[in-house]
């Protein structure tokens, strides 16, 4: 798969794992705006934005970081899957 295709799918996959999370702190809604992987796909860094408190769901995102790494792994036939890593989408450093 080329990298934008993995993006792309993994952008799909973890929209889904993250609207069935069930902590307090992840909002109704949330948006995964992009997924960038690395070249040799060790980390996948997730920009998500909401209209809620952007740190707490950052927070419960990296608390649940184990269970949404699995539901990639489940969805996507990787040979290895990527550490993630979650940013706020709106913040405009890298």
């Amino acid at each position: 798969m080329k990298p934008k295709q993995i993006e792309a799918q993994m952008t799909r996959v973890l929209s889904d794992a993250i609207a069935e999370l069930r902590d307090p702190r992840v909002p109704l809604i949330v948006t995964v705006e992009r997924v960038s992987v690395t070249s040799d796909y060790s980390i996948a860094r997730a920009y998500v934005s909401t209209i809620g408190d952007i740190g707490a769901l950052l927070d419960a995102l990296v608390n649940a970081r184990g269970h949404l790494q699995r539901e990639v792994a489940r969805a996507m036939n990787l040979r290895r899957t990527p550490m993630l890593e979650f940013f706020d989408a709106n913040e405009r450093r890298l």
